[in-house]
């Protein structure tokens, strides 16, 4: 697990910078399709074919956004669905334990608190489900599943990768044009990037065999990418 977290936000960088230019054309595509709200399901799952290709290193392209909508819809609609009932029912205990708190306030206070860790919890769930989604065919619930185990396996890793996400999060929030132009795509390069490198300590053999298909990069090949073969 060290090398793994020492490694991803390289591996991180490098998937989106080769994929710059895409990932800018589906994240305009993700915004424009995702305004009337409803349709975020069917973005979220064009979205994740994208990055899931992009971490694997195979090739994409829009092409990949529209087919990952076909393929998994319904799939997706019921993952968000999920998702979004869950964050309603826990908003709405929060806001009545932080009500509660002003007759039992200890009560109130770790009931409140309890919920928010709940939350956490949901947003660290989403990491792994939503690239899951587009990696195999499996029912929703076996997908929340295997998301639950791969956050509880691996806390420390996971709340590293949501930190990093909220902040690009926040740094395309306050630019403005940083959520239209490539802040929504390069998280979601992030979580399937993530995904990847943790999936490989359940499936890689343990002779160390390297299947995949990436080199070694240093930060110089930035400015001299004719180097790089």
């Amino acid at each position: 697990m060290p090398g793994q977290v020492r490694g991803i936000y390289k591996k991180w960088f490098w998937n989106t910078y080769d994929y710059l230019g895409t990932l800018i054309l589906v994240n305009i595509l993700w915004v424009l399709c995702s305004l009337p709200v409803i349709t975020l399901p069917m973005t979220m799952s064009g979205l994740f074919r994208v990055t899931n290709r992009i971490a694997a290193y195979e090739e994409t392209g829009v092409r990949d956004f529209f087919s990952g909508i076909r393929d998994n819809i319904w799939r997706s609609l019921r993952l968000c669905g999920a998702f979004a009932g869950v964050l309603l029912l826990l908003i709405i205990n929060i806001l009545f334990y932080l009500r509660m708190m002003a007759l039992w306030s200890w009560t109130g206070a770790i009931l409140s608190g309890a919920m928010i860790w709940l939350v956490m919890f949901v947003g660290l769930l989403g990491i792994y489900c939503f690239p899951l989604l587009g990696q195999r065919e499996t029912s929703t619930w076996q997908i929340i599943k295997t998301g639950m185990f791969l956050v509880l396996d691996n806390a420390r890793y996971s709340i590293g990768l949501l930190m990093v996400g909220l902040a690009i999060l926040m740094v395309s929030l306050l630019s403005g044009v940083g959520i239209l132009f490539g802040g929504v795509a390069a998280i979601g390069v992030l979580c399937s990037t993530g995904l990847r490198e943790i999936q490989k300590q359940y499936e890689i053999s343990k002779t160390d065999e390297v299947s995949d298909k990436e080199e070694a990069r240093g930060w110089r090949d930035l400015f001299r990418p004719w180097e790089y073969q």
